[in-house]
Parts: structure tokens; sequence; C-alpha cells
């Protein structure tokens, strides 16, 4: 199969290891977790040696035994007395048990067992952090969504705080290690949660829609209830399709003070439609992808009319209701991207930090040699992670 018809979007030109560029995708995430403790690279090198190209079931297979060692060895350390060790191993446990559900439909009879053992694994890793990572819920629609709070420390002070919102794909416990500790060594509070459409909310009737600025309203409800944030220093940083979600947070809620968009999505016909030509459609990968989407979406890929009815309302509500335009955002942006994404991605991104009217504004287009070309820098998440708490800490003075 040609690596070009392999990848449900033009996400980095860099090749780690499978021909399968979505494939290749994934571990190279998998592995970018390793500063945060999520991973350890030598494990998931020997995983991936033993998966064949392209092929869904060896790489649920293979990622399931590493996951099953690798908790097991956190049960062990933690009923020993050995936290420290028990908190990093349930830290790779939780990923290796979120490998699989990168490629895998809801429909799978492991599905569920996985992300049940993946939030089981984080939140007893983050019960043995100091001061530990505090699971949360917010009232949103008649249901609660789940997330993550981590305070900078615990003097009881306000502290600047940055709400992170996720993409399509993402579970709240991946948001923790897109940024990890950088937030609260920082200075930082950090928060986030499963909007709607993201982790399991969709089991909830809670889906992506045209207004995701409603549920993102929920998230800066929250953080603002909580006693060490600091009102005057509140950010949302967006990855991937959390960048779309971020833009339209920043045009309809005042209260947010600056917002990092990673990367910009004003327009997602523009941004994502136009990257879907290429791509083989009967790559099973990349069904399997497109039926966990529209899952979130609340729709079904079939010819069934009420089905296709469906997915044109939606289409319309994204046409009339799911654009921004960056010349109606008052406060700071940051845009950032990477050099291996599509060029639709880089052009959006500058335009967008053209048109954004704050002088604070700043665009950051990250490169192969800088070692961050990938989408949302899963390669190296400590680059933009520098930068973003940098630009932060110049418009906060802190």
């Amino acid at each position: 199969m040609a690596t070009q018809d392999t990848s449900i979007a033009q996400r980095s030109l860099q090749k780690l290891y499978f021909d399968h560029k979505d494939m290749d995708f994934y571990l190279a995430w998998i592995i970018g977790r390793e500063i945060y403790e999520g991973s350890d690279r030598i494990e998931c090198m020997d995983t991936a040696a033993r998966i064949t190209n392209a092929d869904a079931e060896s790489w649920y297979r293979e990622w399931s035994v590493l996951a099953t060692r690798v908790e097991a060895q956190a049960e062990a350390a933690l009923a020993s007395g050995d936290n420290e060790t028990a908190r990093k191993t349930f830290l790779r446990a939780c990923t290796y048990h979120r490998a699989p559900l990168f490629i895998m439909g809801q429909k799978h009879p492991d599905f569920y067992t996985h992300w049940r053992r993946m939030q089981a694994c984080f939140r007893k890793a983050a019960a043995l952090f100091s001061p530990p990572i505090e699971p949360i819920q917010i009232p949103f629609q008649g249901q609660m969504l789940e997330g993550y709070f981590w305070k900078a420390d615990d003097s009881g002070q306000k502290h600047p705080t940055l709400i992170v919102v996720g993409g399509i794909e993402t579970w709240a416990e991946d948001c923790y290690f897109m940024v990890g500790q950088s937030g609260p060594e920082r200075g930082y509070n950090v928060i986030t949660a499963d909007l709607a459409g993201q982790g399991m909310n969709p089991d909830k009737g809670l889906h992506f829609g045209a207004r995701m600025e409603v549920s993102a309203r929920a998230l800066v409800d929250y953080a603002l209830s909580r006693p060490e944030v600091d009102a005057e220093r509140l950010a949302l940083f967006g990855f991937s399709w959390g960048g779309h979600i971020a833009f339209k947070a920043a045009r309809f809620d005042p209260r947010l003070k600056a917002v990092i968009v990673n990367p910009a999505m004003p327009d997602v016909f523009r941004a994502v439609l136009a990257q879907q030509k290429g791509h083989n459609r009967h790559d099973p990968i990349s069904r399997t992808a497109f039926d966990q989407i529209a899952w979130r979406f609340g729709l079904t890929i079939s010819f069934n009319p009420r089905h296709i009815a469906a997915r044109f309302a939606k289409a319309y509500d994204y046409l009339t209701n799911g654009k921004v335009d960056p010349r109606q955002i008052s406060l700071p942006v940051m845009c950032i991207a990477g050099e291996g994404e599509a060029q639709i991605t880089l052009d959006i991104a500058r335009e967008c930090y053209e048109k954004l009217p704050n002088p604070r504004k700043k665009l950051l287009i990250f490169t192969r040699e800088q070692g961050g070309e990938a989408h949302c820098q899963v390669d190296n998440l400590s680059l933009p992670n520098t930068a973003i708490f940098d630009w932060l800490d110049s418009l906060f003075n802190h």
C-alpha cells in the first residue's frame, strides 16, 4: 500500500518506523510522551518490531501485551510501597492501554476494556503526584464532563492558569501528556476536560457540533470557580481540532486573556476537507478512524437516507456556524504549526496571524531541524510547551 494513501491528513513528513503514515504518526505520539514519563522508547520500539505494518490486529495485540505487563509492574510497585516507581509505571501503562484505541472503533470488543484500564492507570498515577492531580467533573447539559486539575502548588494562592482542550481523537488523559508538569513547574495551574464529542461523551449523547464554544464556556466557568485560579491570567490552549475550539472560545468568551492554537483552524471546511482528497478511503485503518470520528459527531456512515440527511445537516451547521473571523478576536493569540503539516495548514496559520489585530500575537512554525515538524509537535512536546509558557509569562508578567 503506497504511503501517500495511508493517512487521514498530512501530519508529518518524517518516517519513524512504519510505512503506514497514520500508524507511524501514532507511534511517534506514543514515544513523544516519554518526556512526561508516559512511555519508554525502548519498550515502544521493541513493541513496534512485533507489529506488522498496516495490520490493525497485530497493533492491538502487541500494545495490549505491553500494557498488561507494565500495569502489573505498577501494581506490584504500589503494593510494595514504592510509590514513585508506581506513579511512573502507571503513567506508561496508561499510554500503552491508550495505544490500541488510536485505530480501534468503539464497536470493537476490547474498546471499553482499554479505555477503562487507561483511565484507571492514569488516576492511580495522578493520586501519587505531589500535589495530587485531581479528577474533576463539570456539569454540562445534564451530564458531567470529566477531566483533571493539576495545580501549581499547595499554597492556596492564586496562580495563572492554562486550560487545555484536545482534538477529535483525544481523551482528557491525552491532554495531560501534551503539557505534563511543565505548567506547575512554571507556576501555572492546568485544567482539562473532555468536551462534547471527546472522550466517552458520545455515549452520553454529547457530540461535536459547530457551537463548541458552549462546552468550552463550561470549562471556563469551572476554572473561575476555583480559588486557586487568577481570573486575570487565564489562557486556553487548543491542539489539533482543539485549535478550532480555541478560536471559537476566543471569539465568544471575553473572560479568556490569551489563546494558543496548534494549529490555527478558524474554518474547519478549509482546514480539514482540503486534505480529504488523496488518502485511500478503503484502507481499513483510515476507515476505522473515520468510523470513530463519525461516532464522535453523532453520525453514521451509510447510504441510509436518514443518515445522509443527518450528515448534510451537520455539514450545514458547520458551514453557517463553524467559522471564526480572526479579525474579530481582540485578545492575544499564539498560532503554532509544524512544517511537516499540510501546506493548507501552514497557509492558514500565517493568514490568521496577519489578520489578528492584537499586537501581542505570535506565530511559530516549527521545523524539522528544530525537531518539531509534526502535527502538534508530538515528536518533541517540550518545544511548543517552552514557547507557550515563555509567551504567557511575558503576557502575564509572571
